[in-house]
């Protein structure tokens, strides 16, 4: 089954400044989306529609297709018709044949999960449906109110309950692409309903918005994160941009300094609590490295070139297989150690290369807090059924 996932974004597309490019949970908007849908079962071909260069850059990094053009103003909140039909006319010019289902992921929706993205395409399958839309429980009374601005409650037919009440969040709309062409409209035909909770539904339409959805994706993801981090029995961690901040001071004798997060060291203290042990595998032969070690007492190994087998020979020291190593980096040169490992952590400042393939990203930077972010979900997860 062929199904392309359309991500329309330009830089005002949202109802917030920045738009899709806009940091949110430490990373550009548009991102979310795209790791969402790169990460479905069913999702064949991820594309981001675009009009703005810088959006367009993003969106290659994170390993969509792009499509760039004009875009309709609105495109995003309003009727999105246009900018698809143009999007799927341009894969087909290049990939030879047309979708047979078209997903769309408005990025101001970011906090749909990719399993969310499978059960849509399911569900429209298995009710035989021709477009579906996502939903989430509407149980109060609805109002509105008459040109004198007195309010009443409406009867809409289900406020005896005698059936429930859905409202449109819009995070997932599911089409046959042949219906789309041939009626214009996204939605049409026999129309399903696809129910996600409202917090997964959310729509950034404002800074209010924007606030609250970040509070939600730490709350979201911290659990996962959990989770993942159970079966943990070694963490192992990058020196420079992980435990310090990426940046170095260069003294004018030639010595240099690096700047660090003491809440990691007391994270140190409470992974020693409950007896976890942590390694840092450095890349740097700088004895400001050692320096910090030191004082937080943590095993290290300096001047390494290739990083894996050092980490493979440690594990195998202490007894412990690799998907029971959690390994924490920040930039491509410790890529083969999060692809081995079992659970991949980085900061959110790392490179992108590295973002796109971890479980976990911190929302603190590297030496401003990430490091005791991950001590803290390690202790959690060890000490919490």
């Amino acid at each position: 089954m062929d199904v392309v996932a359309i991500i329309p974004a330009t830089s005002g597309s949202t109802d917030v400044p920045g738009g899709a490019a806009r940091p949110f949970a430490g990373r550009p908007l548009i991102t979310h989306s795209i790791e969402q849908a790169r990460a479905s079962s069913r999702v064949g071909r991820t594309v981001v529609a675009t009009d703005d260069g810088e959006i367009a850059r993003i969106a290659g990094d994170w390993g969509a297709e792009v499509v760039t053009g004009p875009i309709r103003p609105g495109t995003d909140g309003g009727s999105p018709e246009p900018l698809l039909l143009r999007t799927l006319d341009e894969i087909e010019r290049r990939h030879g044949a047309s979708p047979a289902f078209t997903v769309l992921l408005p990025p101001a929706c970011p906090l749909r999960t990719p399993e969310m993205i499978d059960g849509a395409i399911d569900h429209l399958l298995d009710r035989d449906g021709d477009s579906l839309v996502s939903v989430h429980r509407s149980p109060g009374t609805l109002w509105a109110e008459d040109e004198n601005g007195v309010a009443r409650p409406v009867d809409d037919g289900a406020a005896a309950g005698r059936e429930p009440r859905y409202a449109e969040n819009g995070s997932i709309t599911v089409t046959r692409t042949a219906d789309l062409r041939q009626s214009g409209s996204l939605l049409g035909g026999r129309i399903v309903l696809h129910e996600i909770p409202s917090a997964y539904g959310l729509r950034l339409a404002g800074e209010d918005d924007w606030h609250v959805g970040e509070a939600l994706h730490r709350r979201l993801w911290t659990g996962r994160g959990i989770e993942r981090l159970r079966r943990v029995r070694l963490l192992a961690l990058d020196f420079d941009g992980v435990m310090s901040d990426n940046r170095v001071i260069v003294l004018e004798d030639g010595r240099e300094a690096v700047l660090c997060s003491r809440g990691d060291g007391m994270g140190m203290d409470l992974l020693r609590a409950v007896g976890l042990p942590v390694v840092v595998i450095s890349k740097e032969g700088n004895p400001v490295v050692t320096a910090r070690c030191n004082k937080l007492k943590l095993r290290c190994v300096q001047g390494v070139g290739e990083k894996l087998p050092v980490l493979e020979g440690i594990a195998a020291e202490l007894g412990i297989a690799m998907d029971e190593v959690a390994f924490m980096g920040n930039d491509v040169n410790d890529l083969t150690c999060i692809r081995a490992s079992g659970v991949g952590i980085a900061p959110v400042d790392s490179h992108p290369a590295v973002l796109r393939e971890v479980d976990i990203v911190t929302s603190l930077p590297g030496g401003l807090g990430a490091v005791r972010e991950v001590a803290d979900l390690l202790v959690e997860a060890r000490t919490v059924e």
